[in-house]
């Protein structure tokens, strides 16, 4: 059994086909994280899912999904497309990693759209626990700052702190086991490994 997570983005068809003959399920019961995101927070983007798989958890982070990339150097907008749902099909929670530069992009509000759809919707979680299905983790830079409309509809993380929170809500683990197995750091740990892209406070 893999211990850590791992990029579902990654998986060739061999690696699929054995996860999915595995008579242990647990690989297929794991949380999956789809990272949404700005290109220029992709230094952010690959720090925080180390952080995840660093946890147990897997995740989904577009830069290592050839189909993808190949379909962004051609500029083929439908293959993209067709990308993009795949990868949140895949996944079982959605992260919207937000900054400053988030609010230009043209591809964000439409993964928050159909994450919206296909993981909220398609399971008719409507509470407010329900919401961590769909997250916004607020990059440092504007940690502080009020988010638009459209992004409030999530569970919103603004630190190290609430991350951690995050990470022990959907791994069903209590956080204080997590720290002692090193599988996160506490949050008012002298440097941290996401000092540089969250507040650690929030």
């Amino acid at each position: 059994m893999l211990e850590k997570g791992f990029n579902k983005a990654n998986l060739n068809e061999n690696i699929s086909w054995l996860l999915k003959s595995l008579r242990d399920d647990t690989l297929s019961k794991r949380p999956c994280v789809f990272l949404s995101h700005k290109r220029e927070d992709k230094y952010a983007c690959k720090e925080i899912a180390n952080y995840l798989k660093n946890a147990g958890i897997d995740y989904y982070l577009d830069e290592e999904d050839s189909k993808l990339q190949y379909a962004s150097s051609v500029g083929d907008p439908i293959k993209i497309t067709e990308s993009i749902k795949n990868g949140i099909k895949e996944s079982t929670h959605m992260m919207v990693v937000v900054s400053d530069k988030t609010y230009k992009s043209q591809w964000v509000p439409f993964e928050v759209g159909y994450g919206h759809a296909s993981i909220l919707d398609q399971e008719k979680l409507v509470s407010k626990e329900d919401r961590i299905k769909l997250s916004v983790l607020t990059l440092k830079d504007i940690a502080e700052k009020s988010l638009p409309d459209y992004l409030q509809v999530g569970y919103v993380i603004k630190g190290t702190k609430s991350l951690n929170e995050y990470i022990s809500k959907i791994t069903d683990r209590l956080e204080k086991s997590l720290i002692i197995e090193h599988r996160v750091f506490s949050n008012s740990q002298a440097q941290h490994p996401l000092d540089n892209v969250l507040n650690w406070q929030l």
